[in-house]
């Protein structure tokens, strides 16, 4: 979590700018404090990733309205009132420009020589089937400029894809198709999902050899076409745009994003509405979802069930719980004390632990579930095999500080780890080490949150120059000297934050404890949704029941915006 005494010094400076700037541009001095006040409000909002405040007060709006620092319909003013909702100018045009962008691409656009849709999409799932969501999606990106693909872990998210990619390759083989998501690792491993998946759809490799061998990030797909400040994005070239985990997308970037599809192209935005919203502004994906949108299809049956049904059953109990707390929070603007009544309680499935959390304990069971990683290690095994094993488990913890928290049982295990490490090694660098990028290198291929494991290099003569960080990607392991590393950290826990994007065999999750700020639905869901068969909670049933019943709450009107067009 982003430390909230910087964002509160940086808050209460703009608002005593924008005060001092009221006064300076002539606006009347009984209005300058509310002006300054509000102004703080609605950057601490932004922090918190509001896209707006609502002004409620008639007086206090009024004051906004008479002052020359806030501008009416987008005026170039630093602060935006809009139908009673205050907006920093850049959030406000992100909002704006991005509604505008969905209404355009929300239309039909029959894809070129494909004059049979249907008849494509049964080819590529083998049956025709028109009450089938998978089906449906795929026929919708065939037909129409923009796809929304909602689905949670074991729906069918990537075997859509795929049958998409498929399908739009036989019937345009000349398009150009890009696959992206918010950050590296997500992109990864959409691109390695989907090379998994079309490996068996097209058997001779002639559709995949014109296919993108790998995923790129967002950021990078878009590149340095302008964001809005010196003139409209430029178009992309490609003529199909695949975004996995698109609840990542903050308002700021989806607004790029949409701005730069082509005139022609089309837009496929694939994740999962309940997962956690960006860290930055705005619940785009969520507010497209819940939009009236012709080409929004929502993938429900989980096909993983019978791997890992407790662990299915318990992110619909989570899912589930939380109906009842919106209704009541909708009727009353209700705190979570006063919904704690709200829906359904969890039926805790007897296959997944649940504990008190003991950070000894989450240590212990770490080691143990990582015993074949270390051994590989020891024994000298290729880095490809090492990572492997380190991503059969993972922790996840809601809180990054406190002795619960992301630091401290990084710090405890890399001290156990440490101490079991062989050969060359210092304190940061060492025989084993799980590290994680912490700022994106372009020139060296390494972006935030690519994760590599530190290693003798192969006939090292035991000094420190001879330890190594593997990466294992889509074009195969690259190996990184420890002094070109970039800015690291220790990635043997992570905040439900950072993991999402990624999925292990087993997760061991420390939810924030009952009435944190961090105690909410979206997270509990997506820790639990992170593990493929094993899951661990060190935490209380209280602590989890209650997040189940505080769904996020994001202030924007890009769902009113979309629901009036």
């Amino acid at each position: 979590m982003r430390s909230t005494e910087p964002g509160a010094r940086v808050a209460l400076e703009f608002g005593r700018a924008m005060q001092a700037l009221h006064a300076r541009t002539g606006g009347d001095a009984a209005c300058a404090a509310i002006v300054g006040r509000l102004a703080t409000h609605a950057w601490r909002a932004a922090d918190a990733g509001h896209v707006c405040v609502d002004v409620a007060d008639a007086a206090e709006r009024e004051a906004l309205a008479r002052s020359p620092v806030v501008g009416p319909s987008g005026d170039p003013r630093p602060l935006v009132l809009d139908c009673g909702a205050l907006y920093l100018h850049r959030l406000w045009r992100a909002e704006t420009a991005l509604a505008q962008s969905v209404r355009a691409l929300d239309v039909a656009a029959p894809l070129p020589g494909c004059d049979d849709p249907a008849r494509v999409v049964a080819e590529v799932f083998g049956r025709p089937d028109a009450g089938d969501p998978q089906q449906r999606a795929v026929a919708c990106a065939l037909q129409r400029r923009l796809t929304v693909l909602s689905g949670g872990p074991g729906t069918g998210k990537t075997t859509t894809l795929a049958r998409l990619v498929v399908a739009f390759a036989r019937a345009a083989p000349q398009a150009r198709i890009a696959y992206a998501a918010p950050t590296g690792k997500a992109a990864a491993r959409l691109a390695q999902s989907l090379g998994a998946q079309l490996a068996a759809l097209d058997p001779s490799g002639a559709l995949r050899a014109r296919l993108p061998a790998a995923g790129q990030t967002v950021h990078r797909l878009l590149g340095a076409r302008a964001d809005g400040h010196a003139g409209a994005p430029m178009p992309l070239d490609e003529d199909l745009v695949i975004v996995d985990e698109a609840s990542m997308l903050d308002i700021e970037l989806a607004s790029r994003l949409l701005g730069s599809i082509g005139p022609t192209a089309r837009l496929v935005l694939a994740g999962d509405r309940d997962q956690l919203a960006s860290v930055e502004a705005g619940a785009v994906f969520a507010d497209l979802c819940a939009a009236p949108l012709a080409g929004v299809v929502v993938l429900e049956r989980n096909y993983r069930q019978q791997d890992a049904p407790d662990i299915a059953a318990l992110a619909a109990a989570i899912r589930a719980r939380a109906d009842g707390a919106r209704g009541a929070a909708a009727a009353a603007n209700a705190s979570a004390s006063a919904v704690a009544g709200a829906g359904a309680p969890i039926d805790w499935p007897p296959t997944i632990a649940l504990a008190a959390p003991d950070a000894s304990a989450i240590v212990d069971e770490a080691l143990h579930a990582w015993r074949d990683a270390l051994d590989a290690v020891a024994a000298g095994a290729g880095a490809q095999q090492v990572l492997a094993a380190y991503d059969r488990h993972r922790v996840l913890a809601a809180m990054r500080e406190g002795p619960l928290g992301v630091d401290s049982l990084n710090a405890a295990i890399a001290t156990r780890v440490r101490g079991r490490a062989l050969g060359p090694g210092n304190p940061g660098w060492y025989a084993g080490r799980l590290a994680m990028v912490t700022k994106n290198e372009p020139g060296l291929g390494l972006f935030n949150g690519d994760v590599g494991v530190c290693l003798p290099h192969a006939g090292g003569d035991a000094c420190d120059n001879d330890l190594v960080v593997a990466f294992d990607g889509p074009s195969g392991l690259r190996l990184f000297p420890v002094l070109q590393m970039p800015a690291c950290q220790d990635a043997w826990a992570l905040t439900v934050h950072k993991s999402q994007g990624s999925e292990f065999e087993s997760v061991a999750l420390v939810p924030a404890p009952a009435g944190h700020p961090l105690a909410t639905r979206e997270l509990v869901y997506t820790g639990v949704t992170r593990a493929r068969r094993r899951l661990s909670v060190w935490g209380s049933r209280e602590a989890v029941e209650q997040a189940a019943l505080r769904p996020t709450q994001r202030h924007g009107r890009l769902a009113e915006r979309l629901a009036g067009a």
